[in-house]
């Protein structure tokens, strides 16, 4: 039975294949024989009660309603293969699971049931759907009730307590009109890992208002009872040490690996003849380790006011802890800084302390999503607040919130779509304006430039100078540089389509003319490539934006003047301008007209990788009416077969490019593995100019090791090794370094230029020594301990002052090759830039640099903690590199990176033959087909601008750039209830991309009222 599973271990979700099957293996009548260790089974969900089905789980009717057979002998829905449900396995956290069994504490039971029925009660109000026909398509409609049968169950797999409740939904529901019919399950699949937080939630809040306390364990509000011993919890995680250890022999520890691991290595389950004697084993194997959970039930009751047998008392303890938890989160509220999106302190103090808490947690989760896409579906917004893992914050109070921050404005619902299949959209003003001003600064830019050379001479300038002839895709992009008259001008140039090639001839001629041009890029490789590949001198975008911005706002200053000086008439030139954000595109505008920059030129494929952070400002300048040119001739492919796969992967068709590849895509159960083993195969000269590209970090690592130790083997990598401790960034928002679940100890946080004053460190690198429950880190910087606070950080914050990092072990030896991870400016050492070890001395080694000299790094130097191997690339690192031959990796797996940008950088690097290594062939296609990769945007996400293709049009029309900034107007709210977002209607006229009359399926969003999971 293949599964998804949500997030973490909380949830899986598997299709029921065969009605008898499920009902053999979930109602059998002697399933459980000893009393107590089954609470029960029971009928549950809307549709159930319609058809009378209640209490207890018979055999007979289960299976009648799996097959579709109402209590009244109709057949619903008889179709050949017909699918007869959906398993939901929501699944406790182990300390759980053994104060349940083991110390006997059947309250946890009654958590673990509550907070599954009120998950299912969500499920069942926002995601259960049936279809009807319009116009001979199938639409999807809300029916908002199901059939479901709860099981619980105690064991795991291998016989270990594992509480789990399987929630098996019927393939029925009845529709608004009253018939019956199947079930479309699309968004219960679609919404797994949402339902997974929801249900984590609940539970978290079930237990502690049943007095236990909670330590949250990873990102995504996973947890364990604190108290719980650690030696308790490994000794009954039997099927996770199995599960590890198969991973471990695969190279794999993906969250997607591990459940691909999980699915493959299930054994039916074992027999259990004497539960009792089972139960009592668990109890002996605990009590050898000294753990018996009696004394944390104990002190979790009194917690909870169940030591008194006088109920008023119980009220009276209960109120005071409530009295205490909303004075602590009141003036944590004061004390803290200020806080754009949750109420001021005096509206903040008549909430009770779960509302205040909600009101922390969705301004976190707005700030977290924010800080890299512009828009975002509700339900991830939702999820993202409850994986924050906050006391007494579950979905009832997420909503409520969410609801409240579109009444006031601080959230902007898109416009709805047929199509929209992660449900309504939404994005904040300040997406909005900064797109609205990114806009608006182009158009006031046209004919606001001086052009360099007139149109007629440019052409023979530009041949005159070239290092080659230009095509005429080149040329024209040349000339337009030149000779427009407009300040912002964008050249859209394939990849392999000799952008390099065309910019040197635009820096002779322009240099010619006496015309200064300074080049800008993402990254300070990149910079190095623009000055080796164009001849421009150039910095980092982010150099240049921390050294002007203060000048937007600030005029009549000594340093403006001296600013205006230096680059008024200047021309700058943006490399890889798809991967520059909506923020610095935003600040590169203000600044040239600010400072009276000349020409804005913007370089770059929208196609290829999207910036880190927020935005595909690129895209959206040329969508929105910026001058382009366009280089649509690949002159960097050399065959016929590569030039015909990069149009194809150009124009999203991944599919067909993998299909022309034909035998050179190669199916393995170890992608990376089979990748380093190809490369090994290869001689010696074919290594020199095959790359290795793979899709993510994981794969990447896998292929390195392997390519390491076979060249340690056959002797090519050779000499004494040296071990060094490396780090390696963490990918986490500035929000999430606010919450102290984020840090762990043995990781590293690394503080910028000017220090973190809010929680009191300065500039350096400080170790993690512990995280606190009460949400404090301790930190040291070699000499002394210090204590921080977390959410002492702004809110506000715009800069990268913080970074985490992990540390791991590496081992080097003469002939490894390195790439490093950080910048050396003063000795010329770029991130991501390759180096080769060429000795190895005591305590450091030598290293032969990108421009063929060479550098000792002692014992004590920094960069030799800034490295990591480099035989195999990810596709961030790969755009810009130009290869011979590649082998590229990329896994089903991994589903957020298997997308058609990532592709698309892969396979147009390569000059002559390509070798794909893929787990599986038809699904990774078809997930490329699917994931196209794209960020968001807010102007196209309110429908008024069409960027991607995609036909969101708004009543309101196109962008205007007269518009200033001002807000749209929302729809009207529906009674007195705050509004959802989403509830923008569909226009009434016209078909969507699915070909469905809009007036057939538009209207509002208000099914039910508190819904995040809706869409049309």
């Amino acid at each position: 039975m293949a599964r998804t599973w949500g997030s973490e271990k909380m949830l899986s979700v598997a299709p029921v294949r065969s009605a008898s099957g499920a009902a053999n293996y979930f109602a059998k009548d002697d399933y459980y024989t000893v009393e107590g260790s089954s609470e029960m089974t029971s009928w549950a969900g809307e549709g159930a009660k319609t058809l009378g089905l209640s209490g207890e789980v018979t055999k007979d009717a289960f299976e009648a309603a799996l097959n579709g057979i109402l209590p009244g002998g109709e057949a619903i829905a008889q179709v050949e293969n017909r699918r007869a449900g959906v398993d939901l396995t929501f699944s406790m956290p182990k300390s759980a699971s053994i104060q349940a069994y083991v110390a006997g504490d059947k309250r946890i039971l009654e958590a673990n049931m509550t907070a599954v029925r009120k998950t299912m009660a969500w499920v069942e109000q926002n995601l259960a759907q049936g279809r009807r026909d319009v116009e001979g398509r199938k639409v999807p409609v809300q029916s908002g009730n199901l059939v479901y049968a709860l099981f619980q169950h105690d064991t795991s797999r291998a016989l270990d307590p594992q509480g789990h409740i399987h929630a098996v939904i019927a393939n029925l529901t009845q529709m608004p009109d009253g018939r019956w019919q199947a079930l479309h399950a699309d968004k219960i699949w679609a919404h797994n890992s949402v339902i997974g937080s929801i249900y984590h939630a609940h539970l978290r809040s079930e237990l502690e208002r049943r007095g236990y306390q909670i330590e949250l364990k990873g990102r995504h509000g996973t947890f364990e009872i604190a108290g719980v011993s650690k030696a308790a919890v490994a000794e009954f995680s039997q099927r996770r040490v199995e599960i590890l250890e198969r991973a471990t022999k695969l190279g794999i520890s993906s969250p997607e690996g591990l459940r691909e691991i999980t699915m493959r290595s299930r054994d039916p389950k074992l027999g259990i003849e004497d539960r009792a004697a089972l139960q009592q084993d668990w109890i002996d194997r605990a009590a050898a380790l000294g753990f018996d959970g009696k004394g944390l039930a104990l002190a979790a009751q009194g917690r909870a006011g169940l030591s008194s047998p006088d109920s008023s008392l119980e009220r009276g303890y209960r109120s005071i802890v409530d009295a205490i938890d909303a004075a602590r989160t009141l003036v944590g509220g004061l004390l803290g800084p200020h806080d754009p999106l949750v109420d001021n302190a005096l509206a903040r103090a008549v909430k009770s302390p779960a509302q205040a808490r909600a009101q922390f947690a969705v301004a976190s989760a707005v700030r977290i999503l924010s800080e890299r896409e512009a828009a975002w579906p509700l339900h991830k917004l939702a999820k993202t607040a409850l994986d924050l893992g906050m006391k007494d914050v579950t979905i009832e109070g997420v909503e409520g919130r969410i609801g409240q921050l579109v009444q006031n404005r601080q959230l902007i619902p898109g416009v709805a779509r047929a199509a929209d299949k992660n449900g309504p959209m939404v994005t904040t003003p300040e997406a909005l304006r900064t797109e609205e001003a990114i806009l608006r600064l182009v158009d006031e830019g046209k004919d606001m430039a001086q052009p360099i050379l007139g149109a007629p001479d440019a052409p023979s300038r530009l041949q005159n100078v070239a290092h080659r002839p230009l095509n005429s895709g080149q040329l024209g992009a040349a000339t337009m540089i030149l000779s427009s008259a407009d300040r912002t001008v964008s050249v859209q140039g394939v990849a392999g389509a000799g952008k390099s090639t065309m910019l040197q001839a635009v820096a002779q001629v322009a240099k010619a003319e006496g015309r200064s041009i300074t080049g800008l890029a993402f990254q300070n490789k990149m910079v190095a490539d623009l000055a080796e590949g164009a001849g421009i001198a150039a910095r980092t975008i982010a150099s240049f934006v921390w050294a002007n911005e203060r000048y937007i706002t600030e005029r009549d200053t000594v340093g403006y003047e001296a600013a205006r000086a230096a680059l008024s008439g200047v021309m700058l030139v943006v490399d890889e301008s798809s991967m520059v954000s909506s923020r610095d595109m935003l600040k590169l505008h203000q600044i040239s007209d600010a400072l009276g920059v000349n020409k804005l030129v913007l370089v770059g494929d929208r196609q290829q990788l999207s910036s880190i952070d927020a935005g595909k400002s690129f895209a959206m300048v040329q969508a929105g009416g910026s001058t382009v040119a366009r280089m649509d001739e690949n002159i960097r492919q050399r065959t016929d077969q590569l030039r015909t796969v990069a149009a194809l992967a150009n124009d999203g068709h991944a599919r067909t490019a993998m299909k022309v590849l034909g035998e050179r895509v190669i199916e393995h159960a170890q992608p990376a593995a089979a990748a380093a083993d190809l490369w090994m195969a290869l001689p010696a000269s074919d290594r020199d100019v095959t790359a290795v590209f793979a899709s993510g970090r994981e794969a990447r690592a896998i292929i390195n090791a392997a390519i390491q130790d076979g060249l340690v083997a056959e002797g090519s990598v050779k000499g004494a090794a040296i071990q060094l401790t490396v780090t390696e960034r963490v990918n986490m928002t500035r929000e999430e370094l606010r919450f102290a679940s984020t840090y762990r100890p043995g990781q590293t946080l690394e503080v910028a230029r000017g220090g973190a004053r809010d929680i009191g460190i300065g500039e350096g690198r400080y170790n993690v020594l512990k995280v606190h429950r009460n949400g404090k880190v301790d930190l040291s910087d070699g000499k002394r301990k210090i204590r921080i606070d977390p959410q002492r950080l702004s809110p506000t914050e715009k800069r990268d002052r913080l970074q985490l990092h992990e540390k791991k072990t590496l081992q080097l030896r003469e002939g490894d090759r390195i790439r490093w991870t950080a910048n050396d400016k003063d000795r010329g050492l770029h991130n991501a830039a390759i180096a080769r070890v060429v000795g190895v001395e005591a305590g450091g080694i030598t290293v032969e640099t990108a421009d063929r000299g060479c550098l000792t790094l002692g014992a004590d130097d920094p960069m030799l903690s800034r490295l990591d191997l480099a035989y195999a690339l990810n596709m961030h690192m790969a755009q810009g590199v130009t290869t011979d031959k590649a082998i590229i990796v990329m896994s089903a797996q991994e589903r957020n990176l298997s997308n058609q940008r990532l592709f698309n950088v892969g396979v147009t690097r390569v000059r002559d033959v390509i070798t794909m290594v893929v787990d599986d062939r038809e699904k990774l296609a078809r997930q490329l087909d699917m994931n196209a990769g794209n960020k968001t945007s807010a102007l196209e996400t309110l429908g008024r601008l069409s960027i991607d293709g995609t036909s969101r049009q708004d009543p309101r029309g196109k962008f205007d750039p007269g518009s200033r900034g001002q807000l749209p107007d929302l729809p009207p709210l529906p009674g007195n209830l705050p509004p959802l977002p989403g509830s923008a209607t569909v226009p009434t006229s016209g078909r969507d991309e699915a070909g469905l009359k809009a007036e057939e399926v538009a209207r509002p969003l208000s099914l039910p009222e508190r819904s995040l999971g809706l869409d049309l």
